[in-house]
């Protein structure tokens, strides 16, 4: 089924959150800025099966993921507290939102990322981004933040309400888009370092050099992608499993990554098929409508090849499914649409499905 996009596409922006100082500091004008933090909790702790199971969670998981924390970017703990006392929560609240990728067996996350430098685009510079999916009580909490740290690179980044930063770019030049991958590994949560920490680790980062040292070193690391660019024109996917991990790179200067594994010693134990199989379509789609702008991609031009529709309403531009094979699948579609501009230092994004939604610049 084709969906017809609308030509009365709706005006909204997300909210910006700026803060600057220290990890502390930022983390405390962070969640003094979100009441929303409150509500996301409350959701949260609604799809773990209330407060008082919530509760038991907790008691489980935070003694298996915040010593591996501590130790990895104990920087981030003290970001995590300032969040804690600005939104006047507890620390393992804002840890709890931190860990959900880990614990949610089988979780979602639909998304379908890009990247394109050199000759496959118009003006030759990096532009890469994704249709970012979940559960769609999610929307209303999305937000843009804003970091300008004492040390290291300013930040720009789209997360949702409470949760460190997801999807972005900082001065340094460097784009960070994620993908949600399973395997059987992934069914039950280990202690490690959770994705969210290794993203605002790698958003540290002055170059890909490091970021990939980032991603490396966290140790009992979930499944994921993370594609990563440089204003200089690198383009680097990194598919990791708990133990393991493997570089892609861009064919004729285009990447695309969905939610499967593309790595062949990863493939086999690839929960894909089962949970999320119209990635396959996907990321070929998405590559196939690229590879037709060959030369000519550019900002204008991946705003509307993300608003496909081909295998609606599990395409690129998702839409609720309530044919999903997983009851919380039924929720998923797409919460925003992100276009990055490293070398520029732009973001333009659409809040909701883009097909409905119109994309607006936001500047670092």
């Amino acid at each position: 089924m084709e969906q017809e996009m609308t030509n009365n596409k709706g005006q909204r922006k997300l909210k910006v959150v700026e803060v600057s100082g220290s990890n502390y500091e930022m983390g405390f004008q962070y969640g003094a800025a979100c009441p929303e933090i409150h509500k996301m909790l409350e959701m949260t702790y609604q799809m773990f099966g209330g407060r008082e199971k919530a509760a038991g969670l907790l008691k489980k998981f935070v003694p298996m993921y915040l010593p591996a924390i501590e130790k990895y970017a104990p920087e981030i703990i003290e970001e995590m507290k300032g969040m804690a006392a600005g939104v006047k929560v507890d620390l393992q609240d804002i840890l709890f939102l931190n860990i959900t990728y880990e614990i949610s067996t089988p979780s979602v996350m639909g998304c379908t990322s890009f990247a394109a430098a050199g000759d496959a685009t118009a003006n030759g510079e990096v532009i890469a981004g994704q249709n970012f999916d979940y559960i769609s009580p999610w929307e209303e909490l999305v937000l843009i933040l804003k970091m300008k740290p004492v040390k290291g690179p300013y930040i720009l980044a789209v997360t949702a309400a409470g949760c460190l930063g997801l999807i972005g770019f900082n001065s340094a030049g460097m784009s960070v888009n994620l993908n949600l991958l399973k395997n059987k590994d992934s069914m039950t949560p280990h202690s490690g370092v959770p994705t969210h920490i290794i993203l605002r680790k790698v958003f540290t980062c002055e170059n890909i050099s490091e970021a990939i040292t980032a991603i490396a070193m966290a140790e009992g690391r979930a499944a994921k992608n993370y594609l990563l660019t440089s204003r200089q024109g690198d383009i680097i996917d990194i598919e990791t499993t708990t133990n393991d991990l493997d570089i892609q790179f861009p064919e004729r200067g285009i990447f695309t990554h969905a939610n499967y594994f593309k790595t062949d010693r990863f493939k086999s134990n690839d929960l894909a098929p089962m949970f999320l199989p119209d990635s396959y379509i996907r990321s070929q789609r998405l590559f196939q409508l690229m590879e037709r702008h060959h030369g000519n991609l550019s900002v204008d031009v991946m705003k509307q090849l993300l608003q496909d529709h081909n295998n609606h309403p599990s395409s690129i531009c998702r839409h609720p499914n309530p044919g999903a094979p997983l009851p919380i699948a039924t929720m998923m579609k797409t919460l925003f649409s992100i276009i990055n501009s490293p070398k520029e230092q732009k973001a333009y994004i659409a809040l909701g499905n883009p097909c409905e939604n119109e994309y607006f610049e936001y500047t670092l």
